[in-house]
């Protein structure tokens, strides 16, 4: 499913979910209002003859309303394989920034592959390159950042791949039904 499709059933969803809830919360209404005998109308016969089943469908109608309500899982984190193909974490010993930086690639991990941490202290090449600008997070083979991470840059390099992405697939669906490039 492209990103078109997948907001198209989100709204669909949501708006069943949301009719669902109203439809669920009129009907606990009319409950209440039978057993308290403050009824608004005269109900059908019907409704009297099934009383001890109201309650249930008003649960299973509000059950099932939350769940079409519900957050979707984050679509990165259920992505079949990651944007990127390469992730490094260049750190330190006693590192406080270091630990703050393994928090927040954690909470993208399914956009990333695999992090790779490297102890610059192993090497002196990476302490001349790297020195005290670690942590570095090196993405796809470029440094993307030093001394920190921010979660919003990093969504942001992470909404700008997606892009890429559907566009590539894009164009790998338009070619494969024989629609040219210059024509997209």
């Amino acid at each position: 499913m492209n990103s078109h499709e997948l907001e198209l059933n989100d709204r669909v969803r949501v708006i069943l979910g949301s009719g669902l809830m109203v439809l669920s919360s009129l009907f606990a209404v009319f409950i209440f209002s039978d057993r308290m005998d403050m009824r608004p109308f005269e109900f059908p016969t019907v409704w009297y003859s099934t009383r001890s089943l109201h309650l249930l469908l008003c649960g299973v109608m509000l059950f099932c309303a939350a769940m079409m309500l519900k957050s979707p899982h984050n679509r990165t984190q259920t992505r079949a394989r990651p944007l990127f193909s390469s992730c490094r974490l260049f750190t330190r010993k006693h590192c406080p920034l270091c630990d703050d930086a393994i928090a927040v690639l954690a909470g993208f991990q399914g956009a990333l592959p695999t992090i790779e941490m490297i102890d610059i202290d192993d090497s002196r090449e990476l302490m001349r390159q790297f020195g005290e600008s670690v942590p570095v997070v090196e993405i796809d083979g470029k440094v993307r950042f030093r001394g920190g991470i921010s979660a919003h840059l990093l969504q942001r390099l992470i909404n700008a791949a997606e892009r890429r992405a559907e566009v590539a697939g894009f164009d790998a669906d338009a070619r494969g039904h024989g629609i040219a490039d210059s024509a997209l």
